[in-house]
């Protein structure tokens, strides 16, 4: 696939003159932050308003990049840009009912040495992250719980289908209040989705990046969020992936300068760990190396190496 246009928004872009890639890539560049730097090229995303067929106001980002690329196993290692990527996991989300961006418009091209992409995307109105959301003193306990238990069910759904979101945050998560009481939820940043092959591991390492970045939250909503993932679970699933994410956010939270995990910076992470296991309902016992788990790890990463999922 190298041009997509959504069948919902095709009369609209066409109405409006933006449904080519030049047309979208000529666009003034009214940045919304400076354009990221990395990967030996750039990327940056504008916002443009229009009207939609029933005279509302409505906008779309428009993301361009230049030379920002990847390679994976499924292009023999071709360089494809990352916009193609996050697309191709934007609607591999919409299938399995994973709530997101709505995209647009994708097209890429070379010209010369440089391989340009432009990816558009509505702007979600209402929005707010959810790490200013959990902020917020006066959100409900209970809307509060609602919130974390419904990303909880959203990573369940994605790591059912094997999908390791790779950079899973509080900022990286949109959230909309209702006014009578309801909320709807986003999934951003989809650049680094990969697909896995052992579903505990992708478990472990999102949910323990969730805890490390989104620094609103309690250690007792730490405990919610893993309580509420592994509700249906036996209680021996639910030490071994409490052990894990234990283990990686023990270590990255070695890394740092403090040493402490973010958002309890008055707890250290011992303290923390066990909060977590007695509050799941079990202990978290240490055992020794399992040699056959860890063999399985190691062939099933170097199976995603080689397909660049």
């Amino acid at each position: 696939m190298k041009t997509y246009i959504s069948p919902l928004y095709r009369d609209l872009l066409l109405r409006h003159g933006l449904d080519t890639f030049d047309k979208l890539w000529d666009l003034p560049e009214h940045w919304v932050e400076d354009p990221n730097v990395r990967r030996g090229g750039w990327s940056g995303t504008s916002r443009h308003d229009m009207v939609d067929d029933e005279k509302e106001d409505f906008s779309v980002f428009v993301k361009r990049q230049e030379n920002h690329n990847y390679r994976a196993f499924s292009s023999l290692f071709r360089r494809r840009p990352t916009f193609f990527r996050e697309l191709s996991n934007t609607r591999r989300l919409e299938r399995i009912g994973v709530p997101t961006v709505e995209p647009l418009f994708y097209d890429e091209r070379r010209n010369g040495n440089k391989y340009q992409a432009v990816l558009a995307t509505r702007t979600l109105v209402g929005y707010k992250k959810l790490n200013s959301l959990l902020a917020d003193p006066t959100l409900a306990p209970p809307l509060r719980v609602a919130i974390l238990h419904r990303i909880a069910e959203v990573l369940q759904v994605m790591h059912r289908h094997r999908l390791h979101h790779n950079n899973m945050s509080g900022k990286h998560v949109l959230v909309k209040l209702e006014a009578d009481g309801s909320f709807d939820l986003r999934i951003l940043d989809l650049e680094r989705m990969k697909r896995r092959w052992i579903p505990p591991d992708i478990a472990a390492r999102d949910l323990a990046k969730f805890i490390r970045h989104t620094p609103a939250l309690t250690p007792l909503e730490h405990a919610e969020v893993l309580r509420h993932y592994t509700r249906h679970w036996r209680p021996i699933r639910r030490i071994r992936l409490t052990r894990k994410i234990n283990k990686r956010v023990a270590a990255k939270s070695s890394r740092s300068k403090s040493g402490s995990i973010v958002g309890s910076r008055r707890r250290n992470w011992r303290a923390f760990n066990l909060d977590v296991a007695w509050l799941c309902g079990f202990r978290d016992w240490t055992s020794k190396r399992n040699f056959s788990g860890a063999l399985r790890r190691a062939a099933a990463s170097f199976l995603g190496y080689l397909t660049g999922c």
